[in-house]
């Protein structure tokens, strides 16, 4: 018995997330969405192309701009420390760049970093006043109930 009430915890969890999540702002709704998407995205196509990649993108996000695009996938690739020492690489360099890094991870080191880069995604995405407690608490639910599904 103490199993499933050790799985009621999650259910509980992901109610009060979808409540939150209804309780958001649509700029940080969107943000939120862009970022797991965009990361979700390269996760899925580690093999294909950073022009290909790229193209997705543009298809599953017309709304997300070339330029914001690019200084998001820039914060990211700093935070993990993913090239260092490149001086200004172009989005497509960016990519590749992610794409290699996260292919190299397995388990949960590469969840962690899946979800640490969609979390810093979705930061940079999201009005500056937005509280990074939002972007984190809510970055999991948003995976599975708006990106995954």
């Amino acid at each position: 018995m103490a199993f499933f009430d050790f799985l009621h915890i999650f259910t509980d969890l992901f109610n009060s997330a979808e409540k939150a999540w209804h309780k958001l702002e649509p700029q940080v709704q969107s943000a939120l969405v862009d970022g797991s998407g965009v990361i979700n995205v390269i996760n899925q196509n580690l093999q294909a192309t950073p022009q290909q990649v790229f193209d997705i993108i543009g298809q599953k996000f017309p709304k997300l701009s070339k330029d914001k695009l690019a200084a998001g996938l820039a914060k990211v690739n700093d935070g993990l420390k993913i090239a260092q020492g490149a001086e200004n690489p172009d989005l497509l360099t960016t990519i590749k760049d992610l794409q290699t890094y996260l292919s190299g991870l397995q388990g949960k080191f590469w969840e962690s970093a899946s979800s640490i880069a969609a979390q810093v995604l979705s930061t940079v995405f999201s009005p500056d006043e937005t509280p990074f407690a939002k972007i984190s608490m809510l970055i999991e639910y948003v995976y599975r109930k708006k990106i995954k599904e």
